[in-house]
């Protein structure tokens, strides 16, 4: 009925037809190309030319477009890379805070979430040493005496070399119920801003200063360690061996399992992984309870033959490597790895 409708409406629009029409109606089979038309083969190719062929036309400028835009998108990203990798421009500023804009919020697990920043127009990085964190500040209030009640907290953040110039940078954040910045972080909207200065140097690495590294790591501990971790594997000429030990409470709490696991597949010889769980699921191929002599033996080099990071929570922290010093200094190392041996210039805490 709707092919009949057609024809009837439309009997002789030929002055529609081109090219593109005509030969799409010859290669569908038509009979105008091999004979007189009659009234029925003259109708269906009308339909075909109002019909079929406008939608070829659109859809072959689509591909057209799109395949233009993603080809002018490479070369712009190339351009970026470049500049990025030979003239690097530094976001931060060591003296003072900058705003930087929330461009999105995404989910990590149940209670930690990954906040996406933009970098500001004309830099082309953060501009962190490896290993450096940030400083973040909000004002809640006003003191008694009138000046700024101001919040400030140090987060480690990610940016993956491995991506070259992306325009933007990662805070995986943990929210805390009695915590002023994570609630205040996770209180943003896209489009506001956060205050941030930096970089402060932790420990600075030297590409293969270390054959051997061993990492100690519990729950958002990890940032400073992915940090680490990425800077290493994506230097082809830094060969040092990496060993991760990754507590958790319990599975669900264990952040970017999957980015882990792919990193370990890709380089076997390189990344070595093992997760630990306080509160195991039935069916589990990890460690159970908390990192012991065991696995700081087996995943960590000896003492005196490398180094191991650790950073989790003051309790870990005090059962496993002994806690900083009152002023944040690195203090004296103590429990299990000064049980082993580990001396303070082995260890390092962040």
């Amino acid at each position: 009925m709707f092919f009949r409708a057609c024809s009837r409406a439309f009997p002789r629009q030929s002055g529609l037809s081109g090219p593109v029409s005509r030969s799409f109606a010859t290669e569908a089979g038509s009979p105008s190309a091999a004979g007189p038309k009659t009234g029925g083969s003259s109708a269906a190719s009308n339909f075909l030319k109002l019909f079929v062929a406008p939608g070829v036309v659109a859809g072959g400028a689509y591909y057209w477009y799109t395949e233009n835009q993603a080809k002018s998108q490479s070369l712009i990203k190339q351009k970026l890379d470049k500049k990025w990798k030979e003239n690097p421009v530094p976001a931060l500023d060591g003296k003072k805070f900058l705003p930087f804009q929330l461009l999105e919020v995404t989910d990590v697990n149940h209670n930690t979430k990954r906040f996406r920043f933009a970098l500001p127009e004309g830099s082309t990085e953060l501009g962190l040493p490896t290993a450096s964190c940030v400083v973040t500040k909000f004002v809640k209030g006003t003191k008694p005496d009138g000046k700024p009640d101001a919040v400030i907290r140090p987060y480690t953040p990610i940016e993956d070399p491995a991506e070259g110039f992306t325009g933007h940078f990662d805070l995986i954040i943990k929210q805390y119920p009695n915590g002023p910045m994570s609630n205040h972080i996770f209180s943003l909207k896209p489009g506001e801003t956060l205050d941030i200065k930096g970089p402060i140097l932790k420990h600075q690495y030297k590409p293969n200063e270390f054959k051997h590294i061993g990492l100690l790591a519990g729950g958002t501990g990890i940032t400073p360690m992915i940090q680490l971790i990425q800077r290493i594997l994506v230097n082809p000429e830094d060969k040092t061996k990496i060993s991760l030990v990754f507590a958790n409470i319990a599975e669900e709490d264990i952040l970017l399992k999957d980015y882990f696991d792919s990193l370990a597949k890709k380089h076997p010889d390189q990344f070595e992984l093992r997760y630990f769980l306080e509160k195991p699921p039935m069916v589990w191929r990890g460690g159970e309870g908390y990192i012991n002599e065991t696995v700081i033996k087996e995943a960590c080099p000896k003492p005196g033959e490398g180094k191991v990071f650790i950073c989790g929570p003051n309790q870990m922290l005090a059962s496993i490597s002994g806690t900083k010093a009152p002023d944040f200094t690195q203090g004296q190392i103590g429990g299990l790895l000064k049980k082993l041996g580990y001396k303070e210039q082995d260890v390092y805490k962040f």
